[in-house]
């Protein structure tokens, strides 16, 4: 598990009116990086590609008081480039960040700017992660976007991320921390049985009602047939009622699923998942069996699940894809490799693996490029203008208080791609 730390050192923090930056040498502004109407033109594939080292931000918004909110965030120390600093032998991350408030979706109206140099000591290689908090005014009950740049000054490049800050009185997922100890969780996934739950003082009640199951999700289908959007609606295995002390709860041993409201408003639920010490790596026999039904047969999946000697079926299952033991080898750490990374990247209510984004990443690998906004993705595989490319679009579902959930939009004329695609990992011929 990496090691979370908080060593970043605020050189400065400042209000601004206006600021430009750069990616490489070319300045882009920002009208070209989004629109209501249409997802952002910038490359974004690198998020979910592991093998660039590129800052990829965790963020987590949480209101605090009636005319200003926090923002965390999250780098990985791994991402970002450490150079000598001149007369000294220690070596130093220059980041910058900067953020832009504003009232409409467009981006065009600013209600609040601002911006941090950031500088960390340490050398390339290490995998820590840097927490920090910047704060920014914003009044209750309204809704805003929020734009997040951080500049890697030795590498010379840029990211950019939008954000939606919702400060209705919903009590939403923001108006809620999850700890694990001091370490703020920047999803609504434990990473242990023991965390704390720390509510905003703008949540007057102190009356909570938590629900819990151990119920396991389906795995999505394939992105020609029509997914039934009822298996989130879940019904509880068991519940209590519970009360915040000074704004604080302390929940131990949560099923899989877990969700708590306000006794006096049941509709606006916040959620919090716990898939075991070990995710988001596999560890059980029966968790390797289960994923493989992306390119089994429906007669071979049911005989690996009826299976009396599980691995040596297993076993058997990848030899006949692979033709050979070393084939079969490096086939089947690809693909276990890639539920992996879908667990890292795509988990919701549900592993990664099982996600929209989750199985077409696992059955296609990382996209060519990918154009998104605040609410919606475009992954492209191939040249984006190439009669050959295939595209897949995801959404934010609206109302869903679930971080990190995307839907597909599926579509019938995907079918013949797919099994193509398919047929090339019972073929053995996956890269």
């Amino acid at each position: 598990m990496q090691k979370r730390t908080n060593p970043f050192q605020v050189i400065y923090s400042m209000k601004t009116n206006s600021f430009y930056f750069f990616i490489g040498s070319a300045l882009l502004f920002l009208s070209s990086c989004y629109t209501s109407n249409e997802v952002a033109k910038y490359d974004y594939s690198y998020l979910y590609d592991e093998n660039q080292a590129i800052i990829n931000p965790k963020y987590k918004i949480f209101h605090h008081s009636a005319d200003s909110s926090t923002l965390y965030y999250e780098l990985t120390s791994g991402d970002i480039l450490y150079e000598r600093i001149l007369g000294d032998s220690s070596k130093a991350a220059n980041v910058k960040m900067q953020y832009t408030l504003y009232a409409d979706r467009d981006l065009t109206i600013v209600l609040d700017s601002g911006r941090q140099n950031l500088a960390n000591y340490g050398s390339n290689g290490e995998r820590k992660l840097l927490q920090n908090t910047i704060r920014f005014k914003f009044n209750k009950r309204k809704v805003a976007w929020l734009t997040v740049r951080f500049r890697d000054v030795n590498k010379d490049f840029n990211v950019i991320n939008v954000l939606e800050v919702d400060k209705r009185d919903n009590k939403n997922n923001q108006y809620f921390n999850y700890l694990n100890g001091e370490q703020i969780l920047f999803d609504q996934r434990s990473v242990s049985n023991n965390i704390s739950i720390q509510k905003s003082t703008l949540v007057e009640t102190d009356n909570f009602v938590m629900e819990l199951s151990n119920r396991s999700f389906n795995m999505t289908p394939p992105p020609f047939a029509q997914q039934i959007n009822y298996e989130i609606k879940v019904l509880a295995d068991s519940s209590y009622q519970f009360s915040f002390r000074n704004n604080v709860f302390h929940f131990s041993n949560p099923d899989v699923y877990n969700r708590f409201y306000a006794i006096e408003d049941s509709v606006q639920y916040n959620h919090i998942f716990f898939f075991g010490n070990q995710f988001p790596k596999l560890n059980q026999l029966t968790e390797f069996i289960d994923p493989i039904r992306y390119i089994s047969t429906s007669t071979e999946y049911k005989n690996l699940k009826a299976a009396v000697n599980p691995k040596k079926g297993l076993d058997s299952f990848w030899l006949k894809l692979g033709k050979s033991e070393d084939n079969s080898k490096a086939l089947l750490k690809e693909y276990y490799h890639r539920i992996e990374i879908a667990n890292r990247f795509f988990t919701s209510y549900k592993e990664g693996w099982k996600t929209d984004r989750g199985i077409i990443y696992v059955i296609y690998g990382a996209p060519s490029s990918i154009r998104k906004n605040a609410d919606k993705e475009v992954w492209v595989f191939g040249e984006e203008n190439n009669v050959l490319s295939v595209q897949f679009r995801f959404y934010q579902p609206e109302n869903s208080n679930i971080s990190n959930h995307f839907e597909m939009v599926r579509n019938s004329d995907y079918k013949n791609n797919w099994y193509r695609q398919v047929d090339l990992w019972r073929q053995g011929k996956i890269d």
